[in-house]
């Protein structure tokens, strides 16, 4: 047997998870000096609602325990395993697990950088585990993985600059201007996986706009893939994207999900974007 095995900055929703028995270890959250596992034993509703009382959390990578515990039962029921992190761009963890199979067989275990964050590295998750449920062998889906990794893509809009800035990424100045005059900066994932504010426009019609015009220079037939639209307690503007990209593209699968700790943690309360795999020519 093949499992999948990934991080939960992925942000897949649990019916998906569990339906290709995907193995999720949590990142860890930290309020102070209270520590939290992401999804075990803090849900998103509880972060976001602890994140606008004023608590700024941080967010680091599993324990490498959690990776032990999931790859000894693994290898004791005798499959193989394939590990897709989270962006080492963004994280040490890719790092990390790397170094740890060293201790274990280099045929049965793999890890892949996703070079993607939240919902773009749960798309090259699904695909990987809908490779196995199709039958693949443990050689095809590694061999495929470069390829998927490649495919991803994601854009959203910031509704809230707040949280930039105090993880550092802009001014103090900026942010307070940009609100004052309802600007929401474009959020892109970059080829290595990390996260950059570029293309700015004034207020979140026009920033779903961008969205799906961005999405049309790629095409409009998007019916072979999945497309992931993500929020950050803004689920009526996923609403509305998903509306306009049915309007204007061919789509296929349709998932709206929230947008989990790892990446709200620097977002913040307000954000939508889309996520997905560029369809294959």
């Amino acid at each position: 047997m093949i499992r999948i095995v990934t991080d939960s900055s992925c942000d897949l929703p649990v019916e998906l998870v569990e339906r290709y028995g995907i193995r999720v270890v949590p990142m860890s959250i930290n309020f102070g000096d209270d520590s939290y596992s992401d999804g075990e034993t803090i849900g998103v509703d509880e972060f976001y609602t602890r994140l606008q009382s004023g608590d700024f959390p941080k967010t680091s990578y599993p324990p490498l325990g959690r990776f032990v515990q999931v790859l000894d039962a693994e290898m004791a029921a005798g499959n193989e395993v394939l590990i897709i992190t989270l962006a080492k761009a963004l994280s040490g963890c890719y790092d990390s697990v790397s170094m740890l199979l060293e201790e274990y067989p280099a045929d049965r275990v793999a890890v892949f950088d996703s070079k993607a964050a939240t919902l773009a590295q749960g798309a090259v998750v699904l695909a990987a585990a809908r490779m196995v449920e199709a039958g693949a062998s443990y050689q095809q889906v590694k061999e495929a993985m470069p390829g998927i990794i490649a495919r991803k893509a994601g854009y959203g809009a910031i509704n809230n600059l707040t949280y930039l800035a105090r993880g550092g990424r802009i001014g103090g100045a900026t942010a307070a201007l940009a609100t004052a005059l309802n600007i929401k900066p474009i959020i892109s994932i970059c080829d290595d996986g990390s996260l950059e504010a570029g293309q700015k426009v004034r207020g979140m019609a026009k920033a779903i706009n961008w969205v799906v015009e961005r999405l049309k220079q790629e095409g409009t037939d998007f019916s072979s893939t999945t497309i992931f639209i993500g929020y950050i307690l803004q689920q009526d503007a996923a609403g509305q994207m998903a509306e306009r990209m049915r309007a204007e593209l061919t789509l296929g699968e349709v998932m709206i999900c929230p947008i989990g700790p790892t990446v709200g943690t620097h977002l913040g309360p307000g954000a939508v974007g889309v996520f997905y795999l560029k369809p294959e020519n």
